[in-house]
């Protein structure tokens, strides 16, 4: 399942950011013996803000109450054997490890710019703001060193370090309810059965498979349900699907 929870360059976390950096150069320019506390502040208030934000934007957060719906309504299918069929599925096996490569390399490119920044910062940037005697002088050098540092990052997540998601997560083991579709494995998957009346259904029978693609930015998500019946999953799925227009039917007369 794709998420939006986190974008670090949509326009509030760049308003957030624009705002800590000015606050972070003046802290540093005009009181640095305050630096310290004010650091600590500003974890406690960034990860404060942060998370409303998420809480509000990421829609696997607003969807908790569906997630305990979900879990709570009747089983129509339980399976524990998916495993299997995708042990078996070679090319999505092939896809899965080449995305897990390419993150592992995009976590190696960060690690190592956080590095490199910290050298920098250590050997070149306390020296140089040691010899500028003006503090408006010193302020605006720290201005345009985060903003510096603002760039390099932008470039680097859009360009450089590109997390993929582009693949179908596939549950080892699963479960369909009159709600909708929830993993009984660790991987956290989940689909409300409001989602299903209008997501793209696809049905692969020589691999065994039902793939599952959101067709609104609203929920994303692209599941793929392996089952030696798929049959049976494609019935019980629109059986989902006219139970939950059956509800919103009665719901809104």
């Amino acid at each position: 399942m794709s998420s939006t929870a986190y974008n670090p360059f949509n326009w509030k976390f760049i308003l957030l950011s624009q705002v800590m950096m000015i606050l972070f150069s003046l802290v540093l320019s005009y009181f640095p013996k305050y630096f310290i506390e004010f650091y600590i502040l500003y974890i406690l208030v960034y990860l404060g803000i942060t998370s409303v934000i998420m809480m509000r934007s990421n829609p696997l957060l607003r969807e908790r109450k569906s997630l305990g719906e979900i879990t709570t309504a009747k089983t129509l299918y339980e399976e524990k054997k998916a495993n299997e069929l995708i042990n078996k599925d070679e090319e999505y096996l092939k896809e899965t490890t080449e995305v897990m490569k390419k993150n592992f390399s995009a976590l190696g490119i960060m690690f190592l710019y956080l590095i490199i920044l910290i050298i920098i910062y250590n050997y070149v940037v306390i020296k140089f703001v040691t010899s500028i005697s003006d503090t408006l002088y010193r302020f605006g050098f720290y201005v345009l060193y985060f903003e510096l540092l603002y760039g390099v990052s932008f470039i680097l997540n859009r360009r450089v370090i590109r997390f993929q998601t582009n693949i179908p997560m596939a549950p080892t083991s699963y479960k369909i309810t009159e709600k909708g579709v929830i993993a009984t494995d660790r991987s956290g998957i989940f689909l409300p059965s409001k989602y299903l009346i209008d997501a793209e259904i696809y049905q692969n029978r020589d691999k065994k498979y039902i793939e599952i693609k959101s067709n609104t930015s609203k929920f994303p998500f692209h599941i793929r349900l392996y089952s030696q019946d798929i049959d049976k999953i494609a019935e019980l799925l629109e059986r989902v699907k006219k139970i939950e227009l059956k509800r919103q039917s009665s719901s809104g007369s």
